[in-house]
């Protein structure tokens, strides 16, 4: 009996901990959330923000030992496990909310700024990769600096679709033609850039570009699993939602058990589970009224509960106060500068060279800029594999924040004002 008391004792203890850490997270990753939001920033910037607060960068700089009573031990661990769970269910609201609908009348151009938008940047951030590697070796771990340099340049090639969909719609442009513009272009960026990175974590993982090819092919056989093979499936399942007017709940749980098994087998094929959940949401049927329900019941979840872990998490490996030394601040400038450079150039040249006006165009390359925690997911597989390390992670989060926080002030700069803030 003592040994059972005992047992519960422990459990509930950390039970309690978990519980502590987990309403701490929520608090602190919406005010910083309500603050950006009311300074004219998107909301989840703000969450980030409060993730990286109760990290080293400043809760354990402050107060190390609160930070240890909060998030030392195992605790860590469980909210880890949730932010992959947060992960995942996101990453299927991206395949979710992409439609073809997007690409209407302007799937060329579209096609060509992405692509011009992606190759650059990419480019440029390989180059500076082996760069950095010449001056300091240590920021790229192992003797493979190509999977590093992969990584950065991957990291500066992607747009935040999710971001990018909010600011427009704060600033009443999805309706303008520079609206779906330049959703259509971050739809096509969003896809291509979750494919790159299919193809630099198979490369990592595997080490040769012959060996990535067996991950790759698989992952593409999977894709074709989910988009080809279950269309009887998604036509049963908009007959259902068609007649019941609402999803029921063994359907809601079929298909949450899928999402979950679409991304265990991508990591298993090796790639990674954010794949098979974004190729889940991405099969599933383009129907208005099954959309709009599983957004509903997912977002608050996934956006207020789940994904803030994944923030606290990525805040946890984020030590913002080792960037002060004089050569990584130099670093870090350097990285942001590039990251701009790259995104921004190769939008506007191929926009202006495809007729779009200048302000348009100059838009174009500020919104594609927006990377938010797109590039946070991008540089976590990258310092989970070891391609880089937690400096160049830290860095490469102040490039994902500071090139997200300037796209209002620039689009501000050329008249396309924010209508109303979003405080809610």
């Amino acid at each position: 009996m003592s040994m059972f008391a005992t047992a519960t004792v422990t459990v509930t203890t950390e039970t309690a901990a978990v519980f502590t850490a987990l309403a701490i997270v929520i608090i602190v990753s919406q005010l910083f959330g309500q603050v950006l939001a009311r300074l004219g920033q998107p909301r989840v910037m703000g969450e980030i923000l409060g993730g990286i607060a109760l990290g080293p960068s400043l809760l354990g700089w402050i107060a190390p030992n609160l930070e240890e009573q909060f998030f030392g031990g195992g605790i860590i661990d469980e909210l880890s496990l949730l932010g992959q769970l947060g992960l995942a269910m996101f990453m299927y609201l991206v395949g979710l909310e992409l439609r073809p609908s997007m690409l209407r009348g302007q799937a060329a151009l579209a096609l060509r700024i992405s692509l011009s938008g992606i190759v650059v940047p990419m480019a440029m951030g390989i180059g500076l990769a082996y760069g950095l590697n010449v001056w300091d070796t240590s920021l790229f771990p192992g003797e493979r600096t190509l999977d590093g340099a992969l990584f950065l340049g991957t990291a500066m090639a992607i747009t935040a679709f999710p971001v990018l969909a909010c600011i427009l719609k704060e600033r009443g442009l999805q309706d303008q033609t520079i609206g779906s513009l330049s959703i259509a272009c971050a739809a096509i960026d969003d896809l291509f850039s979750w494919v790159i990175l299919a193809g630099v974590v198979a490369f990592a993982r595997s080490g040769s570009a012959i060996a990535c090819l067996i991950p790759l092919g698989l992952t593409a056989a999977w894709a074709f699993v989910l988009l080809v093979l279950l269309r009887p499936a998604k036509r049963c399942l908009v007959k259902h939602v068609e007649q019941q007017k609402e999803i029921s709940p063994l359907v809601q749980g079929a298909l949450f058990a899928g999402l979950l098994i679409s991304s265990v087998v991508t990591d298993q094929i090796g790639v990674h589970l954010i794949f098979g959940a974004f190729l889940w949401g991405l099969a599933m049927p383009r129907h208005h009224e099954l959309q709009t329900r599983m957004e509903t019941k997912l977002e608050t979840v996934v956006m207020r509960l789940l994904l803030p872990m994944f923030f606290v998490a990525s805040g946890l490996e984020t030590e913002l106060t080792k960037l002060g030394r004089g050569d990584l601040l130099l670093i870090t400038a350097l990285v942001l500068g590039v990251a701009v450079a790259g995104k921004y150039s190769g939008t506007w040249a191929s926009a202006r060279l495809g007729g779009v006006p200048e302000r348009d165009a100059q838009a174009l390359g500020w919104l594609a800029n927006t990377r938010g925690m797109t590039e946070l997911v991008v540089l976590n597989v990258g310092l989970k594999l070891g391609a880089i390390n937690a400096t160049l992670f830290g860095i490469g989060v102040v490039m994902a924040v500071a090139t997200t926080l300037m796209t209002g002030p620039m689009l501000d700069r050329l008249g396309f004002t924010k209508r109303r803030l979003q405080t809610v």
